[in-house]
Protein backbone atom coordinates (compact mmCIF):
# COMPACT_ATOMS: atom_id res chain seq x y z
CA UNK A 1 0.00 0.00 0.00
CA UNK A 2 2.81 2.12 0.74
CA UNK A 3 4.17 2.39 -2.44
CA UNK A 4 0.75 3.27 -4.32
CA UNK A 5 0.31 6.24 -1.98
CA UNK A 6 3.85 7.82 -2.66
CA UNK A 7 2.43 8.73 -5.68
CA UNK A 8 -0.77 10.24 -4.82
CA UNK A 9 -1.37 13.94 -4.13
CA UNK A 10 -2.20 15.54 -0.62
CA UNK A 11 -5.70 15.69 -1.39
CA UNK A 12 -6.06 12.43 -2.78
CA UNK A 13 -4.16 10.45 0.30
CA UNK A 14 -6.62 11.82 2.11
CA UNK A 15 -9.73 10.34 -0.08
CA UNK A 16 -7.85 7.37 -0.36
CA UNK A 17 -7.29 7.01 3.19
CA UNK A 18 -10.95 7.87 3.76
CA UNK A 19 -12.69 5.53 1.29
CA UNK A 20 -10.65 2.80 2.63
CA UNK A 21 -11.47 3.69 6.78
CA UNK A 22 -15.05 3.87 5.76
CA UNK A 23 -15.28 0.68 4.09
CA UNK A 24 -13.45 -0.86 7.04
CA UNK A 25 -15.65 0.81 9.14
CA UNK A 26 -18.78 -0.56 7.35
CA UNK A 27 -17.00 -4.19 6.95
CA UNK A 28 -17.49 -4.39 10.77
CA UNK A 29 -20.83 -3.02 11.10
CA UNK A 30 -21.98 -5.10 8.20
CA UNK A 31 -19.82 -8.79 8.80
CA UNK A 32 -22.49 -10.74 7.36
CA UNK A 33 -22.24 -9.24 4.30
CA UNK A 34 -18.80 -8.95 3.29
CA UNK A 35 -17.48 -8.01 -0.38
CA UNK A 36 -16.90 -11.07 -2.27
CA UNK A 37 -14.32 -10.20 -5.00
CA UNK A 38 -14.87 -10.98 -8.43
CA UNK A 39 -13.07 -11.99 -11.52
CA UNK A 40 -12.72 -12.54 -15.22
CA UNK A 41 -13.56 -16.10 -16.15
CA UNK A 42 -11.57 -17.72 -18.79
CA UNK A 43 -12.93 -18.00 -22.25
CA UNK A 44 -13.99 -20.87 -23.64
CA UNK A 45 -12.74 -19.65 -26.78
CA UNK A 46 -8.92 -19.04 -26.36
CA UNK A 47 -6.98 -21.87 -26.59
CA UNK A 48 -3.33 -22.81 -28.09
CA UNK A 49 -2.15 -25.12 -30.79
CA UNK A 50 0.62 -26.94 -28.92
CA UNK A 51 1.88 -30.63 -27.51
CA UNK A 52 2.18 -30.00 -24.05
CA UNK A 53 6.12 -30.88 -22.87
CA UNK A 54 6.10 -30.56 -19.02
CA UNK A 55 3.76 -30.21 -16.55
CA UNK A 56 4.53 -26.55 -15.71
CA UNK A 57 2.92 -25.82 -19.33
CA UNK A 58 -0.74 -26.77 -18.31
CA UNK A 59 0.22 -24.94 -15.16
CA UNK A 60 1.26 -21.88 -16.86
CA UNK A 61 -1.50 -21.63 -19.27
CA UNK A 62 -4.19 -22.79 -17.13
CA UNK A 63 -5.34 -19.77 -15.60
CA UNK A 64 -5.70 -17.86 -19.66
CA UNK A 65 -6.60 -21.18 -22.02
CA UNK A 66 -9.91 -23.35 -22.02
CA UNK A 67 -9.01 -25.71 -24.45
CA UNK A 68 -5.69 -27.27 -26.76
CA UNK A 69 -4.88 -29.53 -29.55
CA UNK A 70 -1.80 -31.26 -30.61
CA UNK A 71 -2.72 -32.61 -34.34
CA UNK A 72 -2.70 -36.12 -33.33
CA UNK A 73 -5.76 -38.46 -31.82
CA UNK A 74 -4.95 -38.53 -28.14
CA UNK A 75 -2.78 -37.17 -25.13
CA UNK A 76 -0.15 -38.95 -23.10
CA UNK A 77 -1.30 -39.73 -19.22
CA UNK A 78 1.67 -36.90 -18.51
CA UNK A 79 0.29 -34.59 -20.40
CA UNK A 80 -3.61 -35.59 -19.19
CA UNK A 81 -2.93 -35.20 -15.53
CA UNK A 82 -1.81 -31.67 -15.22
CA UNK A 83 -4.46 -30.25 -18.18
CA UNK A 84 -7.07 -31.96 -16.03
CA UNK A 85 -6.36 -30.61 -13.05
CA UNK A 86 -6.24 -27.27 -14.77
CA UNK A 87 -9.52 -27.84 -16.49
CA UNK A 88 -8.05 -27.54 -20.39
CA UNK A 89 -9.83 -29.77 -22.48
CA UNK A 90 -7.99 -31.73 -25.23
CA UNK A 91 -10.23 -32.07 -28.97
CA UNK A 92 -8.08 -35.15 -30.99
CA UNK A 93 -7.76 -34.71 -34.80
CA UNK A 94 -7.46 -36.85 -38.00
CA UNK A 95 -3.81 -34.82 -39.07
CA UNK A 96 -4.75 -36.84 -42.99
CA UNK A 97 -6.92 -39.72 -43.93
CA UNK A 98 -4.63 -42.50 -42.42
CA UNK A 99 -6.36 -41.22 -38.85
CA UNK A 100 -5.92 -43.36 -36.00
CA UNK A 101 -9.88 -44.35 -35.03
CA UNK A 102 -8.24 -46.88 -32.65
CA UNK A 103 -6.64 -44.15 -30.51
CA UNK A 104 -9.48 -41.26 -30.66
CA UNK A 105 -12.28 -43.89 -29.59
CA UNK A 106 -9.97 -45.03 -26.66
CA UNK A 107 -9.35 -41.56 -25.78
CA UNK A 108 -13.55 -40.42 -26.11
CA UNK A 109 -13.81 -43.89 -23.70
CA UNK A 110 -11.45 -41.67 -20.79
CA UNK A 111 -12.98 -38.64 -21.97
CA UNK A 112 -17.02 -38.70 -22.97
CA UNK A 113 -17.37 -35.46 -21.86
CA UNK A 114 -15.09 -34.66 -25.12
CA UNK A 115 -17.42 -33.26 -27.88
CA UNK A 116 -15.49 -32.05 -31.03
CA UNK A 117 -12.98 -34.04 -33.46
CA UNK A 118 -11.08 -32.04 -36.15
CA UNK A 119 -11.03 -32.93 -39.15
CA UNK A 120 -7.95 -32.70 -41.52
CA UNK A 121 -4.27 -30.24 -41.33
CA UNK A 122 -4.32 -27.89 -44.58
CA UNK A 123 -5.56 -30.53 -46.93
CA UNK A 124 -4.85 -27.52 -50.04
CA UNK A 125 -0.97 -27.74 -48.78
CA UNK A 126 1.94 -30.16 -50.49
CA UNK A 127 3.58 -30.29 -47.37
CA UNK A 128 0.71 -30.84 -45.43
CA UNK A 129 -2.24 -32.92 -45.50
CA UNK A 130 -2.09 -32.45 -49.52
CA UNK A 131 -5.39 -33.31 -50.64
CA UNK A 132 -7.75 -32.75 -53.52
CA UNK A 133 -11.28 -32.10 -52.11
CA UNK A 134 -12.53 -35.40 -54.21
CA UNK A 135 -9.63 -37.23 -52.12
CA UNK A 136 -10.61 -35.62 -48.79
CA UNK A 137 -14.45 -36.46 -49.25
CA UNK A 138 -13.58 -39.95 -49.95
CA UNK A 139 -10.97 -40.16 -46.56
CA UNK A 140 -14.42 -38.27 -44.99
CA UNK A 141 -16.37 -40.70 -45.61
CA UNK A 142 -15.03 -43.11 -42.24
CA UNK A 143 -13.97 -39.74 -40.67
CA UNK A 144 -18.12 -38.80 -40.35
CA UNK A 145 -18.98 -42.27 -40.04
CA UNK A 146 -16.31 -42.39 -36.74
CA UNK A 147 -17.94 -39.32 -35.20
CA UNK A 148 -21.52 -40.53 -35.36
CA UNK A 149 -20.21 -43.54 -33.97
CA UNK A 150 -18.82 -41.71 -30.74
CA UNK A 151 -21.48 -39.07 -31.35
CA UNK A 152 -19.46 -36.20 -31.79
CA UNK A 153 -19.03 -32.74 -34.01
CA UNK A 154 -17.15 -32.63 -36.73
CA UNK A 155 -14.87 -29.63 -37.30
CA UNK A 156 -13.95 -28.99 -41.19
CA UNK A 157 -10.77 -29.60 -42.67
CA UNK A 158 -8.39 -26.60 -41.31
CA UNK A 159 -7.76 -24.47 -44.17
CA UNK A 160 -5.09 -21.71 -44.92
CA UNK A 161 -3.58 -20.55 -48.69
CA UNK A 162 -1.92 -23.46 -49.64
CA UNK A 163 0.45 -24.92 -52.31
CA UNK A 164 -1.90 -27.69 -54.12
CA UNK A 165 -2.43 -26.70 -57.73
CA UNK A 166 -5.37 -25.35 -58.46
CA UNK A 167 -6.76 -24.71 -54.96
CA UNK A 168 -4.37 -22.03 -53.28
CA UNK A 169 -7.31 -20.30 -52.60
CA UNK A 170 -8.55 -21.89 -49.43
CA UNK A 171 -12.35 -21.20 -50.64
CA UNK A 172 -11.77 -23.09 -53.75
CA UNK A 173 -10.71 -26.24 -52.02
CA UNK A 174 -14.02 -25.83 -49.48
CA UNK A 175 -16.76 -24.54 -52.10
CA UNK A 176 -15.57 -28.22 -54.52
CA UNK A 177 -15.75 -29.85 -50.90
CA UNK A 178 -18.92 -29.00 -49.99
CA UNK A 179 -20.49 -30.07 -53.06
CA UNK A 180 -19.64 -33.38 -51.98
CA UNK A 181 -19.67 -33.38 -48.40
CA UNK A 182 -23.02 -32.00 -46.99
CA UNK A 183 -22.34 -28.94 -45.41
CA UNK A 184 -25.19 -29.56 -43.14
CA UNK A 185 -22.60 -32.59 -41.43
CA UNK A 186 -20.43 -30.08 -40.36
CA UNK A 187 -20.26 -28.04 -37.24
CA UNK A 188 -17.67 -25.34 -37.27
CA UNK A 189 -14.90 -24.20 -40.17
CA UNK A 190 -11.56 -24.23 -39.17
CA UNK A 191 -9.44 -21.86 -40.34
CA UNK A 192 -5.15 -21.18 -40.24
CA UNK A 193 -3.81 -17.36 -40.44
CA UNK A 194 -0.48 -15.94 -40.06
CA UNK A 195 -1.17 -12.63 -41.25
CA UNK A 196 0.89 -10.09 -39.36
CA UNK A 197 -1.95 -7.65 -39.69
CA UNK A 198 -5.04 -7.97 -37.69
CA UNK A 199 -7.13 -5.65 -39.53
CA UNK A 200 -6.07 -8.70 -42.52
CA UNK A 201 -6.95 -11.22 -40.73
CA UNK A 202 -10.55 -9.88 -40.12
CA UNK A 203 -10.99 -9.70 -43.79
CA UNK A 204 -9.73 -12.88 -44.20
CA UNK A 205 -12.25 -14.24 -41.74
CA UNK A 206 -14.90 -12.75 -43.38
CA UNK A 207 -14.30 -14.82 -46.01
CA UNK A 208 -15.46 -18.00 -43.91
CA UNK A 209 -18.89 -16.30 -42.94
CA UNK A 210 -20.24 -17.43 -45.99
CA UNK A 211 -20.71 -20.86 -44.83
CA UNK A 212 -22.77 -19.90 -41.99
CA UNK A 213 -20.86 -21.75 -39.57
CA UNK A 214 -19.35 -21.37 -36.30
CA UNK A 215 -15.39 -20.55 -37.25
CA UNK A 216 -12.37 -22.21 -35.29
CA UNK A 217 -8.86 -20.25 -35.43
CA UNK A 218 -7.30 -23.28 -35.10
CA UNK A 219 -3.57 -22.01 -35.95
CA UNK A 220 -3.04 -17.57 -36.02
CA UNK A 221 0.11 -15.59 -34.67
CA UNK A 222 1.89 -13.03 -36.88
CA UNK A 223 4.23 -14.82 -39.02
CA UNK A 224 5.81 -12.03 -42.14
CA UNK A 225 8.79 -10.57 -42.21
CA UNK A 226 7.79 -6.93 -40.85
CA UNK A 227 7.56 -8.64 -37.33
CA UNK A 228 10.69 -8.49 -36.17
CA UNK A 229 10.87 -7.93 -32.44
CA UNK A 230 8.40 -9.66 -29.46
CA UNK A 231 6.92 -5.72 -29.31
CA UNK A 232 5.81 -6.29 -33.05
CA UNK A 233 4.04 -9.56 -32.00
CA UNK A 234 2.39 -8.37 -28.61
CA UNK A 235 1.08 -5.38 -30.65
CA UNK A 236 -0.52 -7.92 -33.09
CA UNK A 237 -1.80 -10.70 -30.35
CA UNK A 238 -3.62 -7.52 -28.79
CA UNK A 239 -5.41 -6.72 -31.47
CA UNK A 240 -6.11 -10.44 -33.19
CA UNK A 241 -7.25 -11.77 -29.30
CA UNK A 242 -9.49 -8.13 -28.91
CA UNK A 243 -10.89 -9.19 -32.69
CA UNK A 244 -12.06 -12.93 -32.00
CA UNK A 245 -13.18 -12.92 -28.37
CA UNK A 246 -15.41 -9.83 -29.33
CA UNK A 247 -16.28 -11.69 -32.91
CA UNK A 248 -19.54 -13.76 -32.02
CA UNK A 249 -18.99 -15.70 -35.58
CA UNK A 250 -15.25 -17.22 -33.83
CA UNK A 251 -16.14 -20.04 -31.71
CA UNK A 252 -12.76 -21.49 -30.84
CA UNK A 253 -9.07 -19.81 -31.30
CA UNK A 254 -5.61 -21.72 -31.06
CA UNK A 255 -2.36 -19.81 -30.77
CA UNK A 256 0.35 -20.96 -32.37
CA UNK A 257 2.87 -21.96 -30.98
CA UNK A 258 3.77 -21.76 -26.74
CA UNK A 259 7.27 -23.15 -27.11
CA UNK A 260 9.04 -23.70 -30.54
CA UNK A 261 12.96 -25.10 -31.28
CA UNK A 262 14.30 -21.32 -31.35
CA UNK A 263 15.32 -18.90 -29.00
CA UNK A 264 12.04 -17.15 -27.37
CA UNK A 265 13.76 -14.09 -28.91
CA UNK A 266 14.16 -15.27 -32.36
CA UNK A 267 11.56 -14.62 -35.53
CA UNK A 268 9.35 -14.77 -35.60
CA UNK A 269 8.56 -13.96 -31.71
CA UNK A 270 5.54 -16.00 -30.89
CA UNK A 271 6.37 -18.45 -27.84
CA UNK A 272 4.45 -17.67 -24.61
CA UNK A 273 7.02 -20.08 -22.19
CA UNK A 274 10.77 -19.96 -21.80
CA UNK A 275 13.23 -22.88 -22.15
CA UNK A 276 14.74 -23.95 -19.16
CA UNK A 277 13.70 -24.00 -15.46
CA UNK A 278 12.57 -22.54 -13.63
CA UNK A 279 9.81 -22.60 -16.50
CA UNK A 280 7.92 -19.02 -17.27
CA UNK A 281 5.35 -17.27 -19.22
CA UNK A 282 7.52 -14.66 -21.66
CA UNK A 283 6.31 -11.25 -22.17
CA UNK A 284 4.02 -12.54 -24.59
CA UNK A 285 2.33 -15.24 -22.94
CA UNK A 286 1.53 -12.92 -19.83
CA UNK A 287 -0.40 -10.54 -22.47
CA UNK A 288 -2.12 -14.03 -23.85
CA UNK A 289 -3.08 -15.28 -20.37
CA UNK A 290 -3.82 -12.32 -18.49
CA UNK A 291 -5.62 -10.03 -21.59
CA UNK A 292 -9.75 -9.74 -21.32
CA UNK A 293 -11.90 -12.37 -22.40
CA UNK A 294 -14.37 -9.69 -22.22
CA UNK A 295 -16.65 -11.33 -19.79
CA UNK A 296 -19.54 -9.92 -19.19
CA UNK A 297 -20.69 -11.72 -16.42
CA UNK A 298 -18.64 -10.18 -14.00
CA UNK A 299 -19.40 -7.02 -12.21
CA UNK A 300 -16.76 -5.79 -9.69
CA UNK A 301 -17.45 -4.61 -6.18
CA UNK A 302 -16.39 -1.27 -4.89
CA UNK A 303 -12.94 -0.96 -2.83
CA UNK A 304 -11.61 -3.83 -5.51
CA UNK A 305 -8.67 -3.10 -7.70
CA UNK A 306 -10.03 -3.89 -11.80
CA UNK A 307 -7.07 -4.49 -13.61
CA UNK A 308 -7.35 -2.36 -17.00
CA UNK A 309 -6.74 -4.83 -18.63
CA UNK A 310 -9.74 -7.00 -17.81
CA UNK A 311 -12.63 -4.69 -20.07
CA UNK A 312 -15.37 -6.07 -20.36
CA UNK A 313 -15.97 -4.56 -23.70
CA UNK A 314 -13.72 -1.74 -25.86
CA UNK A 315 -14.54 0.42 -29.32
CA UNK A 316 -13.46 -2.30 -31.82
CA UNK A 317 -16.73 -4.60 -30.35
CA UNK A 318 -19.05 -1.97 -32.14
CA UNK A 319 -16.68 -1.72 -35.32
CA UNK A 320 -16.75 -5.79 -35.76
CA UNK A 321 -20.69 -5.50 -35.33
CA UNK A 322 -21.44 -3.17 -38.18
CA UNK A 323 -18.52 -5.31 -40.22
CA UNK A 324 -15.70 -2.72 -40.20
CA UNK A 325 -11.97 -2.06 -38.55
CA UNK A 326 -11.36 0.11 -35.82
CA UNK A 327 -8.00 1.37 -34.03
CA UNK A 328 -7.82 0.11 -30.30
CA UNK A 329 -5.35 -0.39 -27.02
CA UNK A 330 -3.06 -2.47 -27.03
CA UNK A 331 -1.46 -4.27 -23.68
CA UNK A 332 1.90 -4.98 -22.58
CA UNK A 333 3.32 -6.21 -19.24
CA UNK A 334 3.30 -3.77 -16.69
CA UNK A 335 6.05 -1.55 -15.50
CA UNK A 336 3.93 -0.42 -12.30
CA UNK A 337 5.18 -2.22 -8.54
CA UNK A 338 2.58 -4.77 -8.90
CA UNK A 339 -0.29 -5.93 -11.09
CA UNK A 340 0.19 -7.50 -14.56
CA UNK A 341 -0.30 -6.31 -17.45
CA UNK A 342 -0.68 -2.55 -18.06
CA UNK A 343 -3.35 -1.17 -21.40
CA UNK A 344 -1.28 1.28 -23.52
CA UNK A 345 -1.73 2.79 -26.73
CA UNK A 346 -5.07 4.58 -24.92
CA UNK A 347 -5.51 7.69 -27.22
CA UNK A 348 -8.23 9.88 -28.30
CA UNK A 349 -11.60 8.42 -29.90
CA UNK A 350 -10.90 4.80 -27.96
CA UNK A 351 -12.95 4.03 -24.75
CA UNK A 352 -13.13 0.63 -22.66
CA UNK A 353 -16.15 -0.43 -20.45
CA UNK A 354 -15.98 -2.10 -17.35
CA UNK A 355 -18.50 -3.25 -14.93
CA UNK A 356 -19.09 -2.29 -11.44
CA UNK A 357 -21.43 -3.43 -8.75
CA UNK A 358 -22.51 -1.18 -5.51
CA UNK A 359 -23.50 -2.25 -2.18
CA UNK A 360 -25.02 1.36 -1.23
CA UNK A 361 -25.71 4.45 -3.10
CA UNK A 362 -24.39 7.73 -2.20
CA UNK A 363 -20.95 9.69 -2.65
CA UNK A 364 -18.35 7.45 -4.63
CA UNK A 365 -15.13 8.16 -5.98
CA UNK A 366 -13.19 6.91 -8.90
CA UNK A 367 -9.41 5.89 -9.14
CA UNK A 368 -7.32 5.51 -11.86
CA UNK A 369 -3.74 4.31 -11.72
CA UNK A 370 -1.86 5.54 -15.01
CA UNK A 371 1.25 6.81 -16.69
CA UNK A 372 1.87 8.67 -19.75
CA UNK A 373 4.41 10.71 -21.90
CA UNK A 374 0.97 13.00 -22.76
CA UNK A 375 -1.60 14.84 -21.39
CA UNK A 376 -5.16 12.69 -21.41
CA UNK A 377 -8.56 13.72 -21.15
CA UNK A 378 -11.06 10.96 -20.04
CA UNK A 379 -15.02 11.23 -20.59
CA UNK A 380 -16.61 8.69 -17.91
CA UNK A 381 -19.74 7.16 -18.75
CA UNK A 382 -22.53 5.37 -16.69
CA UNK A 383 -25.23 3.72 -17.96
CA UNK A 384 -24.71 5.81 -21.18
CA UNK A 385 -24.65 9.01 -19.47
CA UNK A 386 -21.67 11.07 -19.57
CA UNK A 387 -21.09 11.30 -15.96
CA UNK A 388 -17.62 12.85 -15.25
CA UNK A 389 -14.85 13.94 -17.11
CA UNK A 390 -11.31 14.02 -15.82
CA UNK A 391 -8.18 15.43 -16.87
CA UNK A 392 -4.77 13.08 -16.54
CA UNK A 393 -1.74 15.02 -16.29
CA UNK A 394 1.64 13.53 -17.81
CA UNK A 395 3.77 11.76 -15.50
CA UNK A 396 7.22 12.75 -17.51
CA UNK A 397 8.45 9.23 -18.56
CA UNK A 398 6.21 5.95 -19.22
CA UNK A 399 7.46 4.17 -15.60
CA UNK A 400 6.50 6.96 -13.62
CA UNK A 401 2.78 5.94 -12.44
CA UNK A 402 0.38 8.09 -10.40
CA UNK A 403 -2.91 7.48 -8.62
CA UNK A 404 -5.85 10.25 -10.03
CA UNK A 405 -8.94 10.28 -7.34
CA UNK A 406 -12.24 11.97 -8.64
CA UNK A 407 -15.87 12.07 -7.78
CA UNK A 408 -18.08 9.52 -9.38
CA UNK A 409 -21.68 9.39 -8.14
CA UNK A 410 -23.18 5.76 -8.06
CA UNK A 411 -25.88 4.64 -7.18
CA UNK A 412 -27.04 0.92 -5.99
CA UNK A 413 -26.41 -1.60 -8.24
CA UNK A 414 -24.98 -2.81 -11.28
CA UNK A 415 -23.52 -0.40 -13.75
CA UNK A 416 -21.23 -0.32 -16.84
CA UNK A 417 -18.75 2.42 -17.02
CA UNK A 418 -17.55 3.88 -20.55
CA UNK A 419 -13.95 5.41 -20.00
CA UNK A 420 -13.66 7.33 -23.14
CA UNK A 421 -9.95 9.27 -23.92
CA UNK A 422 -11.26 12.65 -25.69
CA UNK A 423 -8.01 14.05 -26.15
CA UNK A 424 -4.26 12.67 -25.54
CA UNK A 425 -3.20 9.45 -24.75
CA UNK A 426 -2.56 7.08 -21.84
CA UNK A 427 -1.74 4.00 -20.26
CA UNK A 428 -3.69 2.23 -17.30
CA UNK A 429 -2.85 -0.55 -14.64
CA UNK A 430 -5.60 -0.48 -12.73
CA UNK A 431 -9.12 1.43 -11.44
CA UNK A 432 -11.47 1.34 -8.66
CA UNK A 433 -14.27 2.34 -7.00
CA UNK A 434 -14.16 4.06 -3.69
CA UNK A 435 -17.12 4.39 -1.40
Amino acid sequence: MKKHLLNLTVQGRMLLFFGLFTTAFLSCKNSEEPLIEQFQQRSIKRGVSYNFQVPDDANLLGKGISWFYNWGPNITESVNTPTLANKIDFIPMAWNGSFNAVAIRAFKTLHPECEYLLGFNEPNLTDQANMTPTVAAQKWVAFAALAKELNMKLISPAMNYGTLANYADPIVWLDEFFTLVPLSSIDGIAIHCYMSNASAMASYVKRFKKYGKPLWMTEFCAWEKNITSVNAQMTYMSEAINYLECNADIARYAWFIPRASGSVDSYPFMQLLTKTTPYELSPLGKVFVNMSTQDKTVFYPEMQKIPAEHYSSLNLAEAVAKGIWEEQVHLRPTTDVDGDLDVTDFNSDLWLEYQVKISDGGSSKIALRYTSLYNADLQIMVDGTLTTSVSLPKTGSESSWTTLITNLPLSSGKHTLRIKNAYGGTTLNWLMIIK
